[in-house]
């Protein structure tokens, strides 16, 4: 009896499909790894390629909850790292008075819906939110944090990308409410448009500040409220964070009511708002807020955002006070 032999393209068939199969999987099971890697892909058919494979994949994943494994299992490491929430920590009220009133109060009909834009900071910090706000019916969150992002990195150009893509989540997603942490890549010195920008220039100041307004002019086309964090201060002051906030409350400033500020450094910082590294819970144990490079943060760090952005939602109307 003979051995049937497979022939050398039956089995590059069948190693092509089997990769595609473990394509196919890691991208359902980890979408957000797949934005990250399209958000990263330098600009041009590379990039629209890649954003081509992981929206649809990354909408698909989510509405089948096929991502809640593996966030499980990183907060169960996280966790084993010691960057659980201690539950001696006390939950923040809003850090300032505010003016803005919600023109409605949301409820598990109509929830509120939020999306969370900006860059490596805001990735930290969405799923802070989700662990905080998820909990609520009345609240929906939309992350879209990008690694590597900012508003003079010359990777994503601005108009054809950034702004386009503002206007695709903002008419997918119809938020009632925009949050805002971006700052961590600003101070890198980068060109834009052949124009060497240096850092804490005046005229790295104004291109900021062009396009911060732009930026909200986007995120408010449908009515949505704009809710920015204060870049929170860093380890290393090269990063300019009192440089980078003086041009975000500008550009609030110039929206008047449409967007508010939050102080980030009102939960993070010490009793002066100076960075620090670790807060101190009930018990009197030290807990590590900031991650080692003293940029990003530990689930601490951002579910305490969360929960401060949950106080100011309640205060301004949009959201009534947890049970």
């Amino acid at each position: 009896m003979t051995e049937q032999v497979v022939s050398p393209r039956r089995r590059a068939t069948r190693l092509v499909i089997l990769l595609m199969l473990v394509l196919v999987g890691a991208s359902l099971l980890a979408p957000d790894t797949v934005d990250t890697w399209a958000d990263t892909r330098d600009a041009g058919w590379g990039r629209t390629v890649a954003r081509a494979w992981a929206d649809p994949v990354g909408d698909f994943s989510r509405r089948l909850l096929m991502d809640v494994p593996l966030r499980r299992v990183e907060r169960l490491v996280d966790g084993e790292r010691g960057g659980a929430v201690p539950g001696g920590l006390a939950r923040p009220g809003p850090d300032a008075p505010s003016t803005t009133r919600a023109p409605r109060t949301a409820d598990a009909d109509r929830p509120l819906r939020i999306l969370a834009v900006g860059d490596s900071l805001m990735l930290d910090l969405q799923y802070g939110m989700e662990r905080e706000l998820d909990r609520r019916p009345d609240v929906v969150v939309e992350g879209r944090g990008a690694l590597g992002f900012g508003f003079t990195v010359p990777y994503w150009d601005w108009g054809d990308d950034v702004l386009t893509d503002y206007d695709r989540l903002v008419a997918e997603v119809a938020p009632d409410v925009v949050v805002v942490m971006i700052g961590a890549n600003e101070f890198e010195g980068h060109a834009i448009d052949g124009e060497d920008l240096t850092p804490g220039s005046p005229r790295w100041r104004e291109v900021l500040a062009d396009r911060a307004g732009e930026a909200i002019a986007h995120w408010r086309v449908g009515g949505a409220h704009v809710y920015w964090w204060a870049t929170p201060r860093m380890r290393d002051a090269r990063f300019l964070t009192d440089d980078l906030n003086a041009v975000w409350v500008g550009a609030a400033e110039t929206w008047g009511a449409g967007v508010t500020m939050i102080d980030s450094m009102a939960v993070l910082g010490d009793a002066d708002g100076a960075y620090r590294e670790v807060l101190s819970d009930g018990s009197g144990a030290e807990v590590a807020l900031r991650k080692d490079h003293g940029v990003h943060f530990h689930e601490v760090g951002a579910d305490l955002l969360a929960r401060q952005l949950e106080a100011r939602l309640v205060a301004d109307g949009w959201l009534d006070p947890a049970p």
